[in-house]
Formats: C-alpha cells, structure tokens, sequence
C-alpha cells in the first residue's frame, strides 16, 4: 500500500510539472568543533601594554595553536591567566568553526540573520515612502497648474 501511495504522490498534478515525493530533503549538517587537549599548545607569557604591575611582572597573555593548522592566537583581555586561557579557547572555535562549517558557522549565520533583517527594514521603509511620496505627487502637479505662468 504504501508503494501506491508513493507513486500516487511521484505523479504530476493536474499537468504541471509539480513533483511531490515523502523523501526529506538531505540538509547539510554542521560539524560540531571539540578542541583536544592534546593537539592544543598553550604557552603563556608576560602581555604588553597598559596595566602597570600585574603585566610587568605576571604571565597573563595566553598564546594558542593547534598542530594541524598554523592558527596563532593571543589573547590578552583580561588581568586573569584562566580568563585569558578561556577566551582564547572560545574564540579558537569559533576561527574552526568558520573554517570547517563556512556558511553553517554560527557566526555566519548570525551574519545572515542581521543581513535578512537590514534588507527587510529597508524594504519595508522604501515601501512605506513610496506610498508617501505617490500621496504628495498629485498635489504637486494641482499647484503646479493653478500657478499662472
């Protein structure tokens, strides 16, 4: 029975050229970024800059990389070595993340999301002073010929 059913839906209806079919459609999946500590190098040392004692004397700024990719990253953001430490992990999987998933990286589609929404206000608003200016438009063209020239 549900081989009939199947081809009753593979047929075309009504003549168009529509195919339905129960098949979902294959989405790309995102591949998830998990960092090993094993292929994560971490070294810390002094950081630069404004800060006075605790960047004279302590190591806070923390580098990382990675064996398989010659990714360096620095991070020096805060006075803490394991604040430091975090924040350069995240944003490490975040660079991974951009290069192994591309447009599925979610700061990809977060950059997508706020693109769609511009584009949307901004249609919206020229939509709205289309309409405002078409008001004003006929009125313009009444004074125009009531002016004795």
């Amino acid at each position: 029975m549900s081989l009939l059913r199947n081809l009753r839906l593979l047929m075309p209806l009504n003549g168009s050229h529509r195919w339905m079919t129960t098949a979902k459609p294959s989405i790309p999946e995102r591949k998830k970024i998990v960092l090993d500590d094993k292929e994560l190098i971490e070294t810390f040392v002094k950081g630069s800059g404004p800060g006075g004692q605790c960047i004279n004397k302590r190591q806070t700024m923390a580098k990382s990389n990675i064996f398989s990719s010659s990714m360096l990253l620095q991070c020096q953001q805060t006075r803490s070595l394991q604040e430091n430490r975090g924040i350069a992990r995240k944003l490490m999987r975040e660079k991974l993340d951009d290069l192994f998933n591309g447009t599925l990286s979610k700061n990809a589609q977060k950059a997508a999301k706020v693109s769609k929404q511009k584009a949307r206000s901004a249609r919206r608003s020229k939509k709205k002073y289309a309409k405002s200016e078409e008001t004003l438009a006929p009125e313009e063209t009444i004074e125009s010929k009531s002016m004795p020239e």
